[in-house]
């Protein structure tokens, strides 16, 4: 071993200390980035603390989370902090954080160099999918499907069940861990997990259902149904989860959007297939990762940013790989070139990418919603109801019961949209308000039906480009 590599090996991880310090100045000068659907969460916190039960619309016992362990590890510091945003902003960042460390240690199963490894930490850092992200629970899912895989290599049993365990508590989709761990148990060199090692992820997510049925008498969330549903439907289109992780990965990848540097990028993924001591590791995370892109695919939901992180997660640990099978083929003293290579990159990564990453986010995501959400806030009456699409940022502005059109927090409302019908909803929840678009999005077209039978007003007050609201008949006329 040369004397660089020995310094490598026993030196700190430079690379993951500049990463996290990225990272942290980053998401404190983004902390008032708001996700639509992270105020979602938000406001069933915010509506836990205030005494109201942990629902969206207060007496409604409606489950509309499917990361219940992302909205658990939030209430204390929301409580703390007294802002439910806070709460959910600080958990995501700190699982970024856990993320970021947890594929470090996965790599370094695999690779001698502490630079090397950390690669991925930085790509993360640099990345603008990891601040469009935040507030939700995406960062906590990737940490714990890294971690789950860490565990698996150190042939870890019982603790690997309580990670899946709370995987699948983070997002349900981490129970595609299961079958892809027990297909390389099945085919490798490997003994099968002791009994109890189920135990603790059974009773985790048996826990889960049975409190659902108590609290929500429903065992599963309205949101995923909901999302099932519109799935159903084709709402979306066809092959759209697809084709949104194609355009989205030149997206995430850099902020500026450049396809030069995801092909570069790509390249180096393939690569990954030289270090022959990852090649379980390639076939693991692999085989995880085409069980969760065939459900999201299959099913045709709806492409959120969120679930494409952990794509990006292991993406960005296939180019480690490559890297360091590259060099370990081609280069004798690899270290001094990677680590001038990593320099330049992370220099230049924040020259092109910072400008523009802290002009476009740590805002209010929809500004417009945010103003009409104020604006209902102010102009209609307490124990009004707003029937709206897009329901977090609308929902927590407003303080008002909100009547979901696609059924995430509005019960019974999925079957229909299962059915491709966006008018039926209207006969269970006639609300007092209703907000669409102009013109008219698909699945509102309810408001056509009313019209036409004289059942609607347009509030003229109402002054938002691209947006109408109705009230109507019998309901207070907004002030």
């Amino acid at each position: 071993m040369t004397r660089n590599n020995q310094i490598s090996v026993q030196s700190p991880g430079w690379v993951l200390i500049g990463a996290c310090l990225i990272l942290a100045v980053n998401c404190a000068l983004l902390w008032g980035h708001e996700l639509d659907d992270a105020l979602i969460y938000a406001r069933y916190l915010q509506n836990f603390i205030d005494g109201n039960g942990y629902v969206y619309n207060p007496g409604e016992y409606v489950n509309g989370l499917t990361s219940p362990l992302f909205g658990y590890l939030s209430i204390i510091p929301a409580f703390i902090l007294g802002d439910a945003r806070d709460g959910v902003m600080l958990v995501s960042v700190l699982a970024a954080f856990a993320s970021m460390i947890s594929f470090y240690y996965v790599l370094r199963l695999f690779i001698t160099s502490h630079s090397m490894a950390a690669l991925p930490a930085l790509l993360s850092a640099l990345a603008s999918i990891t601040y469009i992200n935040l507030g939700m629970e995406a960062s906590l899912f990737t940490a714990l499907i890294a971690l789950s895989f860490y565990l698996y290599f150190k042939v870890r049993h019982f603790s690997l069940g309580l990670c899946i365990g709370l995987a699948i508590l983070a997002r349900p989709e981490g129970v595609f861990l299961v079958p892809a761990m027990a297909l390389m148990t099945l085919f490798g060199d490997r003994n099968w997990p002791a009994i109890k090692c189920y135990l603790i992820p059974t009773l985790l997510v048996g826990s889960q259902l049975v409190f659902n049925y108590l609290y929500y008498d429903a065992l599963l969330p309205s949101s995923g149904l909901a999302k099932l549903s519109q799935g159903e439907s084709g709402l979306w289109g066809a092959n759209n989860f697809l084709l949104t992780l194609l355009g989205l990965f030149r997206f995430g990848v850099t902020h500026i959007g450049s396809w030069s540097i995801f092909f570069a990028l790509l390249l180096l993924a393939i690569c990954s297939i030289l270090v022959q001591s990852a090649r379980r590791y390639l076939v693991l995370s692999f085989t995880f990762l085409a069980f969760y892109t065939s459900f999201f695919a299959l099913l045709n939901l709806p492409a959120q940013a969120w679930y494409y992180a952990i794509h990006y997660s292991l993406f960005w640990s296939y180019v480690a790989l490559g890297v360091y099978g590259l060099c370990k083929k081609f280069l004798f003293d690899g270290d001094s070139a990677v680590n001038s290579g990593l320099i330049i990159f992370m220099l230049g990564g924040l020259f092109l990418q910072e400008p523009r990453l802290l002009s476009e986010l740590g805002k209010t995501v929809r500004e417009d919603y945010k103003e009409i959400g104020i604006w209902l806030s102010q102009n209609t009456a307490e124990d009004a109801s707003v029937a709206v699409v897009e329901i977090g940022t609308i929902g927590w502005y407003s303080k008002r019961r909100i009547i979901d059109i696609l059924g995430l927090v509005t019960a019974d409302v999925s079957s229909y949209v299962a059915a491709g019908d966006f008018e039926s909803w209207l006969k269970l929840f006639p609300p007092d308000y209703i907000m669409v678009h102009d013109p008219l999005w698909e699945f509102e077209s309810a408001i056509g039906q009313v019209s036409q039978e004289g059942g609607l007003q347009e509030v003229a007050s109402f002054t938002f480009p691209g947006f109408k609201l109705y009230a109507f008949n019998g309901s207070e006329s907004a002030r």
